[in-house]
C-alpha cells in the first residue's frame, strides 16, 4: 500500500502600509465637487424617475445651469492642478533675489511641442497667480498684453478674458454652493 504526502506551500502575503498624504486644499476642492455633482444628478435622476419626466422648464433649466456650473469649476481646478504652462526664472548671476530677475520665459506645449515666449519680468507676481488660479493659455496671454487680469460678464469674442463668475466664485472663497450671478452669461459655451 502506497501513502503518498503532499505538501501545499501557501505564498506568503507580504502587508505594508500604503503611504498616505493629505489631500491639497485644490485636491479637496475637486473631491467635493465631484460629490456634490454626482450627489445632484442622482437627486435629478430620482425627480425625473418619480414624476414620470414632469420637470418644469425653469427647473431643468436650472439644474442645467447649475450641473454646467460645476463641470466649469472641476475643470477649473483640474487645470490648476497640472498647469497648462508654467514660468522659467532667468536671474542674473550675482544675485539669486526675486527683484534680480534677468528674464522671464512661459513655457507650454503646443501641436506636441515646446513653445517658449518671453515676458516681462514685472509679470512675475502676476502670471504665478494666474497659472495657480488655473486660467487657460488664451486667458494668460490677454493677461500678458494688459497686464492686468481683466473679467467680463458676458463672452468678447476672440478675446481671452476671464468668466466674472470666475472672480465671484474666488472672492466666495471657494464656496462650492455659491452659483454666481454672472454665471448663466456664460452657460451657452462650451468651454471657457
Amino acid at each position: 500500500m502506497d501513502t503518498t504526502t503532499t505538501t501545499t506551500r501557501r505564498k506568503r502575503v507580504i502587508t505594508r502600509t500604503t503611504e498616505r498624504r493629505q489631500a491639497t486644499p485644490k485636491e479637496r476642492n475637486l473631491i467635493h465637487l465631484l460629490a456634490n455633482l454626482g450627489c445632484s444628478l442622482a437627486k435629478y435622476g430620482l425627480q425625473h424617475a418619480s414624476s414620470k419626466g414632469q420637470i418644469a422648464p425653469e427647473d431643468r433649466k436650472h439644474l442645467a445651469e447649475w450641473h454646467f456650473l460645476r463641470l466649469q469649476q472641476i475643470r477649473r481646478i483640474e487645470r490648476s492642478l497640472e498647469p497648462v504652462a508654467q514660468l522659467k526664472r532667468v536671474y542674473y548671476r550675482s544675485q539669486l533675489s526675486p527683484r534680480s530677475l534677468k528674464s522671464l520665459k512661459l513655457v507650454w506645449m503646443e501641436d506636441e511641442k515646446q513653445r517658449v515666449k518671453r515676458v516681462n519680468p514685472e509679470l512675475d507676481e502676476l502670471l504665478s497667480m494666474v497659472l495657480d488660479r488655473g486660467d487657460t493659455l488664451k486667458h494668460i496671454f490677454h493677461t500678458i498684453e494688459s497686464r492686468e487680469r481683466v473679467f467680463s460678464r458676458t463672452p468678447i469674442p476672440g478675446v481671452g478674458v476671464v468668466p466674472l463668475w470666475v472672480n465671484e466664485w474666488e472672492e466666495s472663497g471657494y464656496e462650492i454652493n455659491f452659483f454666481p450671478p454672472s454665471f448663466p452669461d456664460w452657460a451657452q459655451l462650451v468651454d471657457d
